[in-house]
């Protein structure tokens, strides 16, 4: 008989395809839940072999769930394995390496510090394990392939001198929905904490000029400090306004990306996850660049 998976936030691309893989898988069935956090209880849990924790979006939405799940988890008894999907915005604006020991901060805005409080919900449930990924990339991901491809092909972004010279620590969704499942099942990790990204990662300049050569949005535009701080402080607002009212007519795709300030603070900042725990613990190997720049931009050619 196939172990049962509750997946919370299934409506989200990460979690969705959680669902998919475990529905191909030989081993899990998925359960998705769907209805509001203070709906969840113990009953959702019954029979339940392990949990994901795939919520994402609102820093609100973000907790609450987190605060239901984890309530229900402790009154159940504890016996399902919960897999925290949690954000590389936890280290706050650290640089340098960062390991999964390395004091977390709240300094990123009101996304991280959900983020944050979220993770000391889960770290005090004993079978918990705590995904902190970079910026996840491939085909149909939202933030760090689709909406960046959207800027290049518009030649809004490109080579962004200084202010690309930031570490870019991509992780392919494939290797991300791979670390979910064996976490979700491997022996031995209760109460861990694993960072998810790519060795040896490339800076934010050179993602985006090569991105942009696999999308053939050539030549690469070389974008200057004063048209950043235009399309940040200026144009982001009003299209950020733009986006939601869009969003709530289900018209997703018809308004620009914005550049706003928090991308470019992340293009610049020199940070480096270090992931080599998760590598040994799930015997994790990453998908080589090139190979994942191209898949994305076969997805994104092919939209």
């Amino acid at each position: 008989m196939k172990c049962r998976v509750l997946v919370l936030g299934s409506e989200h691309f990460v979690a969705g395809r959680v669902v998919q893989a475990l529905s191909a898988s030989d081993w899990a069935t998925p359960v998705p839940f769907s209805g509001p956090p203070a709906a969840l209880s113990e009953a959702h849990l019954e029979g339940i072999h392990s949990v994901f924790n795939g919520t994402l979006g609102r820093p609100d939405a973000i907790l609450s769930h987190a605060q239901a799940l984890y309530g229900a988890l402790q009154r159940s008894g504890g016996g399902a394995r919960a897999v925290h999907l949690s954000s590389m915005t936890v280290y706050g604006t650290r640089s340098g390496e960062v390991v999964e020991s390395t004091a977390l901060r709240s300094d990123l805005g009101a996304y991280g510090a959900a983020q944050v409080a979220a993770e000391s919900l889960a770290v005090r449930y004993q079978r918990s394990v705590i995904l902190r990924p970079g910026c996840e990339y491939g085909p149909d991901c939202p933030q760090w392939s689709e909406r960046i491809a959207q800027l290049l092909c518009s030649h809004r972004l490109g080579d962004l001198g200084a202010a690309g010279d930031g570490v870019c620590n991509l992780l392919f969704v494939d290797d991300l929905v791979e670390a979910i499942l064996k976490s979700l099942n491997a022996p031995g990790i209760d109460g861990a904490c694993f960072n998810l990204a790519m060795r040896s990662p490339p800076t934010w300049n050179d993602y985006l000029t090569r991105f942009a050569r696999a999308l053939g949005a050539v030549p690469v535009s070389r974008i200057g400090a004063r048209r950043l701080k235009i399309e940040a402080r200026l144009a982001a607002p009003p299209l950020k306004i733009l986006e939601l009212m869009a969003r709530r007519l289900g018209r997703t795709g018809a308004i620009p990306a914005a550049i706003t300030p928090s991308l470019l603070n992340l293009c610049s900042q020199n940070i480096t996850l270090v992931s080599r725990n998760a590598e040994e613990a799930l015997e994790l190997a990453w998908t080589p660049l090139p190979e994942g720049l191209q898949r994305a931009a076969a997805a994104f050619k092919g939209t």
